[in-house]
């Protein structure tokens, strides 16, 4: 039992004698496959070396010395930021944007400030275009949440930089491609309000139109933000009238005054078919004249034409309102 006792204390005291080294500088135990070099050159050129043998595993691990050991050195931001580009190589772009974001974090003076926002941005456009995310190494949760961090970090830490402004309108598209319309037009006004030189700006506008326009077409119709979509577009108009954004404005408009008649024509078929004649001519003869360009308004019309005379009175709408205005009740109607 001794005799056993004595080989098994021996078996577990060989991988300590390989690993651990007593160091008379520290004055403690040292695993030298952990520690660093002696000095940061060396230690990032000894990471260098993996990185260029395409070893990603072991220079991420010989970057991450770099500010662990030497945390103030000017080498320190080299490690992270190779760090960072090793993850790239492995695919997982998480956590190469973290170093990134690490590196705008703690080295805000590094002459690689403007390396690690470009890559920074460049994985926020990748997981908003539909990069997954990986978890236990598989691409499988969606990246939009991540780039919407991605692209706030850089505005926040770099508005003026040459990705500030992109990385604010990207924002908006990002909550538009979610159906998050309201916070897409505060994230569009942004540019128009924080860079107002940015050759973006007019294609903010447009957006922020466009995204009351998408949030009228919401699970329930909504005409107030139909209405304001429409105003917003006409804007557009009477600031760049030659711009080809006009061409744009106008079609989207035209669609909204479909929509608004289409609804119109919905309520007035309803009371039509409770028998309430009078209500259903007011809302057939104000689409009308509200919308006379629609297809609605053509079938208004024929509608009016064969409506029976008389069928009770209704009141008309309010001066410049629409059929589908005032206070009358009326059903509710998803036409999108």
């Amino acid at each position: 039992m001794l005799l056993l006792l004595v080989v098994g204390c021996q078996l577990l005291a060989e991988p300590v004698q390989s690993y651990w080294l007593w160091s008379p500088d520290l004055g403690k135990w040292v695993n030298p496959k952990k520690s660093a070099k002696d000095t940061p050159e060396d230690q990032l050129a000894w990471a260098m070396q993996l990185y260029e043998q395409k070893d990603w595993d072991r220079a991420i691990e010989e970057f991450e010395k770099l500010p662990a050991a030497f945390p103030t050195s000017r080498l320190a931001a080299e490690g992270v930021y190779h760090a960072g580009l090793s993850w790239e190589e492995k695919k997982d772009f998480a956590k190469a944007a973290n170093n990134y974001q690490k590196l705008i974090n703690q080295y805000p003076y590094s002459d690689r400030i403007k390396d690690a926002v470009h890559r920074e941005f460049e994985i926020a456009m990748m997981f908003a275009s539909g990069e997954k995310m990986k978890v236990l190494g598989m691409p499988v949760l969606s990246g939009q949440e991540k780039a919407i961090e991605l692209f706030k970090h850089i505005v926040k830490n770099a508005p003026f930089g040459s990705y500030g402004d992109q990385a604010q309108f990207q924002l908006g598209e990002v909550y538009k491609q979610q159906g998050a319309y309201e916070e897409a037009q505060k994230a569009f006004q942004a540019v128009v309000d924080e860079y107002p030189t940015s050759p973006l700006v007019q294609q903010a506008r447009f957006e922020i139109a466009n995204a009351s326009m998408l949030a009228s077409r919401q699970a329930q119709y909504n005409e107030q933000y139909a209405e304001r979509a429409i105003e917003e577009f006409k804007s557009i108009k009477e600031s760049f009238p030659d711009d080809e954004s006009v061409r744009k404005a106008d079609e989207s408009i035209r669609l909204l005054r479909e929509k608004k008649a289409e609804t119109a024509f919905e309520t007035g078929s309803f009371y039509e078919r409770q028998k309430k004649i009078g209500s259903a001519r007011v809302y057939y003869s104000d689409l009308i004249r509200q919308y006379p360009e629609t297809q609605a308004a053509g079938k208004a019309k024929e509608r009016l034409e064969r409506l029976p005379e008389g069928g009770g009175a209704a009141p008309a709408p309010a001066e410049g309102g629409s059929a589908s205005g005032g206070k009358r009740r009326k059903p509710w109607f998803k036409v999108w």
